[in-house]
């Protein structure tokens, strides 16, 4: 008995797995601000070919998935009155020296600061929530300013200008390496600073999951889970049968 169909299923249960786990992790990601959901897009596995009629005609075997695609299109901003959120608009990113002191980008723009050592004084840096250093549009950290007259009153204004956006060619070309950070790829091109991108200050953007779209997945994953699954049940039963009457 021939083995294509056991394996076909197989290759479904282990893709439709995987894009379940996506599925999952984008919905987790529901209340994360800059988070942008990821779409799994599948392929044939293998193909054969038949001469049907003089015409060779080719059949897929089996799916893998092929890529993961990351939506980038803007989400629904939120306005958060807090001077040190942040939302870079359109394809715009915010740049972050991570702990590792690799280069890493985010859609989050919720920061804080903090003394960059326990000195008197020492300059007061922004950074996020991770403990990466919020980098300008040089790629250097941002030293946060205050007002003359007020010492330790942030100058919105100022510091809005120093706050780096940077561009990508193709960001859909990016790598995601957690913590809502995205690394530059060949396929994304380098980072460029782009000084005349927008963003708000006060302002956050939204987890780019729709609940609704993404419970539509779950449940036509799952279906196509449970077929594949059930395949294999069905062609391990009959491959049974079959050895037991020859024996």
């Amino acid at each position: 008995m021939s083995n294509i169909g056991y394996y076909t299923a197989a290759s479904g249960v282990i893709s439709y797995q995987y894009a379940m786990d996506v599925t999952a992790n984008n919905l987790a990601n529901v209340n994360t601000f800059g988070f942008k959901a990821s779409r799994p897009s599948f392929a044939d596995l293998i193909y054969t070919e038949r001469n049907n009629n003089n015409t060779e005609t080719q059949f897929g075997h089996g799916v893998r998935v092929q890529k993961t695609d990351m939506m980038f299109e803007q989400s629904q901003l939120r306005e958060t009155g807090r001077p040190l959120d942040f939302a870079a608009l359109d394809e715009g990113f915010f740049a972050i020296l991570t702990p590792e002191n690799n280069v890493a980008y985010t859609k989050d723009g919720s920061f804080i600061i903090t003394k960059e050592s326990e000195a008197e004084d020492a300059p007061w840096l922004l950074c996020n929530s991770w403990g990466g250093w919020v980098l300008d549009y040089d790629g250097n950290r941002i030293e946060v300013p205050f007002k003359e007259n007020a010492p330790m009153e942030i100058d919105d204004a100022a510091l809005t200008q120093m706050i780096g956006v940077y561009r990508f060619e193709n960001p859909y070309g990016m790598d995601m390496v957690g913590d809502n950070y995205y690394i530059e790829t060949a396929s994304s091109g380098p980072a460029q600073a782009d000084e005349g991108a927008g963003k708000k200050q006060r302002w956050l953007e939204a987890s780019g999951t729709n609940v609704a779209n993404e419970m539509t997945k779950v449940i036509e994953f799952q279906r196509a889970y449970q077929l594949n699954v059930n395949m294999v049940k069905t062609h391990d039963e009959l491959e049974n049968i079959i050895n037991n009457l020859r024996n």
